[in-house]
């Protein structure tokens, strides 16, 4: 009994490690086509590392939806490395990581624009989607607002704390009431959107998620949907399209949100509707 038990034991910690090596490398087969290649950057947030969307893009690509074809690390010295190769008209992923996994939004962005520039190295493309939790929201939006030399196309936000005190810190979670005019208080994080929204590119299409635990509060335990919604107000008739999502229960969670179906399946049909 006890042989077995060991094995079970030596089998899951074998399980774990694969589960660990695999979800931070390219896939190595390509499945998908596209008229013209537009990379999709998945970006993680604070504190967040290859589990953020490694099993989401690991589900996608089993699905056919599309195909993580780089893992790009952006180092503590702002170099990046990237692993695998961009292939032309495919439905081209890349999984985003940074070594330094407390970085602020304006550091992130820094290696974001870093990422981009080494990806162009490999292949032509003139604009990219983006997919981002938490913090790596704000970054998303600060890059997009920088009048960037490679504009996004279209954009997924998941549990972004727009309109938050102080970013990727814990504490009391930041949750103004919306109005009929705009948040009742903002934040500086908002301001420094509301100061630079003329640079808003109108062809720009917004995917806005955000989870509702339902104990109260309307949040999904970290960040309100008050804070990730009240970006509407600047954005709403400006740009092509802006769609909010609330996912709701208990697998609506800050940390479980990219493992949601329901989220995978609105990212998905989002940024590759069905015809």
């Amino acid at each position: 009994m006890f042989w077995w038990l060991s094995c079970l034991i030596v089998l899951g910690l074998l399980g774990l490690l694969w589960d660990f090596k695999l979800i931070a490398k390219p896939q190595m087969t390509v499945s998908t086509k596209a008229s013209v290649l537009v990379p999709t950057l998945f970006i993680p947030g604070y504190y967040g590392n290859r589990y953020s969307f490694g099993h989401m893009l690991w589900r996608m690509h089993k699905r056919g939806q599309l195909d993580k074809q780089v893992v790009a690390i952006v180092k503590r010295d702002g170099h990046v490395k990237l692993l695998g190769q961009l292939q032309p008209q495919t439905r081209a992923a890349v999984q985003v990581l940074y070594q330094r996994k407390s970085s602020r939004p304006n550091l992130q962005q820094s290696g974001l624009e870093a990422v981009i520039t080494a990806l162009q190295q490999q292949a032509d493309f003139d604009q990219v989607n983006l997919v981002a939790h938490s913090m790596g929201g704000v970054t998303a939006v600060l890059y997009m607002l920088s009048q960037p030399r490679v504009p996004v196309g279209k954009m997924v936000t998941i549990a972004a704390p727009l309109n938050d005190l102080e970013v990727a810190e814990n504490g009391p979670i930041s949750n103004w009431r919306i109005t009929a005019h705009g948040p009742e208080h903002i934040e500086p994080i908002f301001a420094q959107f509301q100061a630079t929204i003329q640079n808003l590119p109108p062809e720009l299409r917004w995917l806005n998620i955000a989870g509702d635990i339902l104990i109260g509060g309307r949040n999904d335990g970290v960040v309100s949907v008050n804070s990730s919604f009240a970006i509407r107000f600047l954005v709403k008739g400006k740009i092509d399209r802006y769609i909010e999502v609330i996912i709701r229960g208990p697998r609506a969670t800050h940390s479980l949100l990219h493992e949601n179906p329901l989220v995978d399946r609105d990212i998905s049909q989002f940024l590759w509707p069905r015809r």
